[in-house]
């Protein structure tokens, strides 16, 4: 990309701010999943990790992630820069928001379904 991995970040920043409504802290479930692909598409973060964060999002019942914050937005591109194999993934040793938590065990079910079938 034409951004180091620093200026790539402020621009990820402002990308959550500007689509901020009024004073609202947060932004829409809906609105994440259709900015996140426009974001970090292009080798940013690995394709598939972004795909399955957004089905992630799309499907969890959760009400408490119906609108997504600021630390939660940044923490998940900093997750996709930190954590490259899920299989290392230790959420006892982890300071991660527990948006990033719910993830892994997602993506550790899905790999268990997948494989009973």
């Amino acid at each position: 990309g034409f951004l180091d991995r620093e200026d790539f970040k402020d621009f990820y920043k402002f990308c959550f701010q500007f689509n901020r409504q009024g004073t609202h802290k947060t932004l829409e479930k809906d609105l994440v999943i259709a900015l996140l692909p426009i974001c970090l598409s292009g080798g940013r973060v690995p394709s598939e990790r972004l795909q399955s964060f957004c089905e992630f999002l799309e499907t969890t019942k959760d009400e408490s992630y119906s609108k997504i914050t600021l630390d939660q937005w940044r923490s998940f591109l900093d997750f996709c820069y930190e954590v490259e194999d899920l299989a290392t993934y230790d959420e006892s040793s982890s300071a991660w928001p527990v948006l990033i938590d719910e993830y892994v065990e997602f993506m550790e079910k899905k790999a268990k379904d997948g494989k009973k079938k």
